[in-house]
């Protein structure tokens, strides 16, 4: 009775097995594909530092002007 415990369980062990085995190989089969497909893509090239500088620098100077604008009209 109890070999045939042990040989159920090692039949239920190994049909886990198989069934990782290919869930494994079609995993590493979906990977390749999308390696091989990321290769193919180009991807946009990053933003330039360049860019955000730039806008913090028009803000920078519509608040200066601003201010400016504001400080002659007041004590003028």
């Amino acid at each position: 009775m109890e070999q045939i415990a042990k040989d159920e369980r090692i039949s239920s062990i190994e049909s886990k097995l198989n069934s990782l085995i290919q869930r494994l190989s079609n995993l590493e089969r979906r990977l390749s594909v999308l390696e091989r497909s990321a290769g193919t893509k180009s991807l946009p090239p990053p933003p330039t530092p360049a860019q955000p500088s730039k806008i913090s620098h028009n803000y920078l100077n519509r608040a200066i002007s601003k201010a400016r604008r504001d400080y002659e009209r007041k004590y003028r």
